[in-house]
């Protein structure tokens, strides 16, 4: 499986519920991945599910299996957002090709009334390379420690390599928010392999619930 598959399985900003996750493959030890950018443009009104939400998101290879990792997003206008820290380790090595890896995280996350909450944070993901791409699905939930705060999402990614420069991206999410708001997004985007340590990434976001608005996301994923 390429490289670039590889390295990102599943890429969520703008989606407006949580950072990026990067599915089960552990990050190579010693290397580094940083994630940056937001939604640069809206349209049809997006303000909730779909926002700007910039983030940022950074994972290093501790060793071949474990993976440390920081993330924090903001969304829905500035009113939501997180910053965690955590780690990821595979779990069970699969059958035909299955990866499968658990996460977890400890962070701060912005209420609706404006206040922080210390957070904990628990994942599953699992992946599948394909001949010229891959499949992966990533599941986490949220609980405050001190309020009982609480959120849960499911991501859904289909990739798949186009050309040797470009790799395309299906993606899905459904979740319920922190005042117990479900919701649910589809996007597809492209992603340019500008050289081997830079990408840049360009694609479209669309709410299914709440106002049905969009964005215009804008990336950029850098490896060292």
């Amino acid at each position: 499986m390429p490289r670039i598959l590889i390295l990102w399985v599943w890429l969520w900003v703008g989606w407006g519920a949580a950072p990026v996750t990067a599915g089960a493959w552990p990050r190579e030890e010693g290397t580094t991945f940083v994630s940056f950018g937001g939604n640069v443009a809206l349209f049809g009104g997006a303000t909730r599910p779909v926002h700007y939400d910039p983030m940022i998101y950074v994972e290093h290879g501790l060793t071949p299996r474990l993976t440390f990792g920081i993330d924090g997003y903001t969304a829905d206008a500035g009113t939501a957002g997180s910053l965690f820290a955590w780690i990821r380790l595979p779990w069970r090595p699969g059958d035909g090709g299955d990866v499968w890896a658990a996460s977890t995280g400890l962070g701060t996350t912005l209420l609706p009334d404006g206040t922080h909450e210390a957070t904990t944070r628990l994942g599953l993901h699992w992946g599948r390379g394909l001949e010229s791409g891959w499949l992966a699905l990533d599941a986490q939930g949220q609980l405050g420690v001190t309020r009982l705060s609480h959120q849960a999402k499911v991501e859904g990614t289909w990739g798949r390599k186009l050309t040797p420069q470009l790799t395309g991206l299906l993606q899905g999410q459904t979740g319920y928010g922190l005042s117990g708001d479900l919701y649910a997004k589809l996007g597809a985007s492209v992603v340019w392999h500008a050289t081997e340590a830079l990408d840049l990434r360009i694609g479209l976001t669309r709410a299914m619930t709440g106002d049905r608005g969009g964005g215009l996301t804008l990336e950029g994923w850098w490896r060292f």
